[in-house]
């Protein structure tokens, strides 16, 4: 099962390209709706990185929401340049559904940036190489996940932990 959580059509886009039905979960957080959804052992999350981590509106809906027939879950994080180590948070996240999840990788993929508040976007034209160059990507995480492989993640600097940590904690209030 995929689900994706979108503000401008990145994470839909990453979803949509991984071949499966995928479902956005947009209404469902707007309307606190946590009704167990039942799928076919693996899960996919698909959201954009805030602050080099998963969106905490997305991490509280996945920790009330039962998955029951979960066994497998990944994480597709879309970004404008990197997710710091949000990797290690995912799979915090993972273990702390108390329902034995098996953590299998959390995917970076740059997407064209698009928080507005404190960055630029890029051109259209450049937005397209982005895109283009993300496609590969995308592949071949979805290759690895249909083969139920876990996802190579990138090891995590210093700084990763930093802006995934102390930052992300000031980001929030702040911004």
């Amino acid at each position: 099962m995929i689900l994706y959580f979108t503000g401008t059509g990145n994470s839909r886009y990453v979803a949509q390209r991984m071949g499966d039905e995928a479902h956005c979960i947009n209404d469902k957080i707007r309307e606190k709706d946590t009704r167990p959804m039942k799928g076919d052992g693996s899960l996919i999350v698909v959201a954009p990185t805030y602050a080099w981590r998963l969106p905490r509106i997305v991490v509280e809906w996945l920790i009330k929401t039962p998955f029951p027939d979960t066994k497998e879950v990944w994480f597709m994080m879309d970004c404008g340049d990197g997710i710091g180590n949000a990797a290690e948070y995912n799979r915090r996240l993972a273990e702390q559904k108390h329902l034995h999840y098996i953590y299998k990788g959390t995917a970076q993929i740059v997407m064209p940036e698009n928080y507005l508040a404190m960055f630029g976007t890029p051109e259209k034209d450049e937005a397209a190489r982005i895109v283009a160059a993300a496609n590969p990507v995308i592949d071949r995480a979805a290759a690895r996940i249909a083969a139920g492989e876990g996802l190579e993640e990138k090891p995590s600097t210093l700084l990763d932990c930093m802006l995934s940590g102390a930052v992300n904690d000031a980001f929030y209030p702040l911004f």
